[in-house]
């Protein structure tokens, strides 16, 4: 039992230990430096690999990300591991050319636990149209010195769930 507790014990600090080596202390010294380097890592132009180990970086061991999608009148929830989200849409953002662009921001903090309300816009290209808007909603925690995600979720705007001006700012 001793074994397995300093074996556990050792994977984890190795883990913290990598990620605050891929990562810049600036990167995750508040909450809109976190988000906002989220959405950098996987911003790019068409042919350019993402650095989705420097994404999986910005999480705490275990976090989720998932989604909630529309399809007609009904809704489904997605939720998936960082690292799966990773292995999928790092591909999928250096083949497209995708941009994710932040339209406001609001936090909510107690002590070292807080939410970020994350309103975006998604194109094709750095000036391209406008493909989508949406919401992402983050749960963060402070430890370490640092801001990690320990949950992401996201949403499309829909012509039946416009996002309210009042997030966009």
């Amino acid at each position: 039992m001793k074994t397995l507790l300093t074996f556990i014990l050792i994977a984890v600090v190795t883990i913290v230990t990598q990620a605050q080596t891929i990562v810049s202390p600036k990167e995750v010294a508040t909450i809109e430096a976190i988000t906002e380097t989220g959405l950098k890592i996987i911003s790019g132009p068409k042919g350019q690999q993402r650095d989705m180990e420097k994404f999986k970086a910005l999480f705490l061991p275990n976090a989720q990300m998932g989604g909630v999608f529309f399809k007609g009148d009904s809704s489904f929830v997605r939720i998936t591991t960082v690292e799966k989200f990773a292995e999928r849409n790092g591909p999928a953002y250096a083949e497209l050319g995708f941009y994710e662009n932040v339209l406001g921001l609001r936090i909510e903090r107690f002590g070292n636990l807080a939410t970020a309300f994350q309103t975006y816009e998604t194109r094709y290209g750095k000036d391209g149209k406008v493909e989508a808007r949406g919401v992402n909603t983050y749960q963060l925690v402070f430890d370490k010195g640092r801001w990690w995600i320990a949950s992401l979720l996201f949403t499309p705007e829909t012509a039946k769930q416009p996002i309210p001006e009042k997030y966009l700012k």
